[in-house]
């Protein structure tokens, strides 16, 4: 199992469309990955769980994965949420 902490840095945070996108990077995973918020674990290959999460801009989250390709998984979801998940970063 891997974890990361991470930052959200789009403006919408997890909602709608940067979901959308959150959920297509970790679907093309076998690894199971989750994201801790508060105390709380959400599954991140379900949108309706994201979304649930309600993750806003500069909150902190921790991307935990667990499976065969988990390296390569978690690089690429910290990636896609660094990135901003097809919104534009606010710094």
């Amino acid at each position: 199992m891997l974890t990361e902490k991470v930052t959200v840095c789009n403006p919408s945070g997890l909602h709608a469309r940067p979901a959308s996108a959150f959920v297509q990077t970790t679907g093309k995973f076998k690894s199971k990955v989750a994201i801790r918020k508060d105390g709380e674990e959400y599954n991140a290959k379900s949108i309706i769980s994201i979304l649930r999460a309600c993750v806003k801009y500069q909150e902190e989250v921790e991307v935990v994965v667990n499976g065969d390709d988990e390296a390569e998984a978690l690089s690429a979801i910290v990636a896609a949420i660094k990135g901003g998940l097809g919104e534009k970063i606010l710094t």
